[in-house]
């Protein structure tokens, strides 16, 4: 077996590294948007979920203008009528 060394007699952090973690608001936050489920949450509040949904609006937007163009280029055929 190989030999594990461990350091047990580790210096202290400095305090500024220590105060550099403490964000307890961003600590809630991250637990509510944990616990929370996400149907119960707004979608415009999740940057997320928003972009995502921009995106596939977005995406069937230029689909929809891409057919609309295509339908216009076309011609149709003219049917003429005999008597």
């Amino acid at each position: 077996m190989s030999e594990l060394k461990f350091n047990i007699d580790k210096p202290d952090l400095p305090d500024e590294q220590i105060n550099k973690h403490k964000d307890f608001k961003k600590l809630i936050y991250n637990y509510q948007s944990a616990t929370k489920p996400l149907y119960k949450a707004p979608l415009y509040k999740n940057k997320r979920v928003f972009i995502v949904i921009l995106l596939i609006l977005l995406v069937m937007f230029v689909i929809i203008e891409a057919l609309e163009k295509a339908e216009e280029g076309k011609v149709p055929a003219k049917v003429e009528e005999t008597k």
